[in-house]
């Protein structure tokens, strides 16, 4: 567990920034990047897709991706996100990707993100939502140990994004003095980061210059069971996801 815990002063949060957001087709990623997919996310505000090293090839980086709407509207309810270069099968036909086929979140904003198609290396994803909105996309490469990894990451109505990794993914949660790594997109960059648990500070760290960061911790002394964590930078910038405090289980 955490041995101390960071003090901090609350102070009257600055201006937020709007993060920039596109709704007509956007692109990026490196062409030639091979990877394979980890994992999905889905939340009320952002959706985001982690990748891992593929023995295809030594070239590593964001997958080269497009985003496009699927109406004709400047402001529309569905999106396709095409990725080349990725699939959820490894060289050897172990599977890298052991999710679900469709994510539904349940709120307001985003509905849906499904799995549509894979061929020859290139996946296709649809995106549904509950409203009008426009994405703001974004993606990045960092290391989780000493596995490198790259993210996709749509998120609405200026929310940031906010992602973990632990050692008990597969499971969905952690016990009590895991390591936790997170990683954040859409930061004031430099700001300071504020990492809670459940309303309660647990880590604190500094964005990048592009508002990203990458930051590990250790899970601290809490109840078991689903807990919100937030990362804030104080200009308004807020990422929310979820994580499960398991119990430590000792050797009998």
């Amino acid at each position: 567990m955490l041995a101390v815990l960071l003090l901090w002063t609350a102070c009257a949060p600055a201006a937020s920034s709007k993060l920039p957001v596109s709704c007509g087709g956007t692109s990026g990623g490196q062409v030639g990047a091979e990877t394979q997919l980890r994992f999905v996310e889905a939340s009320d505000t952002q959706i985001v897709l982690t990748f891992g090293a593929s023995a295809t090839s030594n070239t590593f980086g964001v997958p080269a991706f497009e985003v496009v709407p699927l109406e004709g509207s400047n402001a529309p309810r569905s999106y396709r996100l095409r990725v080349n270069g990725t699939s959820t099968l490894n060289p050897d036909s172990t599977s890298s990707y052991t999710g679900l086929k469709t994510i539904e979140p349940g709120g307001r904003t985003v509905r849906s993100i499904s799995f549509v198609d894979e061929a020859a290396r290139q996946m296709v994803f649809n995106v549904a939502l509950e409203q009008q909105a426009c994405p703001h996309v974004a993606s990045k490469t960092y290391v989780y140990g000493k596995s490198p990894r790259a993210q996709i990451v749509l998120t609405f109505g200026n929310a940031s994004s906010l992602t973990l990794e632990t050692i008990s993914d597969a499971v969905g949660g952690a016990p009590i003095g895991t390591a936790v790594q997170a990683s954040g997109i859409g930061y004031e960059p430099s700001a300071k980061i504020r990492i809670t648990i459940g309303g309660r500070a647990v880590w604190d760290t500094t964005a990048n210059d592009d508002g990203t960061f990458d930051s590990g911790f250790w899970i601290p002394d809490r109840e078991p069971g689903p807990y919100t964590v937030t990362a804030t930078d104080g200009h308004g910038h807020v990422g929310t996801t979820t994580l499960r405090v398991m119990a430590v289980r000792y050797p009998k």
